[in-house]
């Protein structure tokens, strides 16, 4: 493009002149699979216009509409915590379904014990997903003969994503107690 044109005196004119030519026309632009680009250096894009040249555009900007999402949960999401409410109804009814009308034997209080846990495991997988999140269903019967009791549960978890349900079923002559521990994984 200088060759047509004559050179003037002035030798800053001309230092000028040799770098613009030299950036259009010697590769200098920067691209994406340029390893020597730095991280802050601008994209410049370069398009065939209609004459067979190139052009030079505009910068390219990154999207302004891009949602970028956590590819990692570290809890429950914002109501999605374990539902001890509905668990509490899940427990009062399944006890006073199974319970109601009967007296203690031992050998029948083993049996008990299984189909109630069972019986509760299944309904929490079947009425309720719950995603993420473990249970553990605990249950205890015992003789109402006038001793007493003591039961204690102990773990470590998150306080914000962990719970638990605890219903007591009081018979003529046993006590019931179901446990339903909820834990979030990570």
């Amino acid at each position: 493009m200088s060759q047509n044109r004559p050179k003037t005196g002035s030798v800053t004119e001309n230092k000028w002149e040799e770098q613009t030519q030299e950036s259009q026309g010697s590769g200098d632009v920067l691209t994406e699979d340029n390893p020597d680009a730095s991280p802050n250096a601008s994209i410049i894009v370069e398009q065939a216009d209609s004459a067979g040249g190139c052009a030079i555009h505009d910068e390219i900007r990154p999207a302004k509409d891009v949602t970028i999402f956590s590819g990692y949960n570290m809890g429950p999401a914002f109501g999605n915590k374990f539902p001890c409410p509905y668990i509490r109804y899940i427990l009062q009814r399944v006890l006073t379904e199974r319970l109601t009308n009967k007296t203690y034997a031992a050998a029948d209080a083993v049996k008990w014990t299984r189909e109630i846990a069972d019986d509760i495991n299944m309904k929490m997988k079947g009425q309720g997903q719950y995603p993420r999140y473990k249970h553990v269903v605990n249950v205890m019967l015992y003789q109402q003969n006038g001793g007493g009791c003591f039961y204690g549960a102990r773990a470590i978890w998150d306080l914000l994503s962990d719970d638990y349900v605890t219903q007591v079923f009081d018979g003529s002559n046993f006590v019931c107690i179901a446990s339903v521990f909820g834990c979030y994984t990570y």
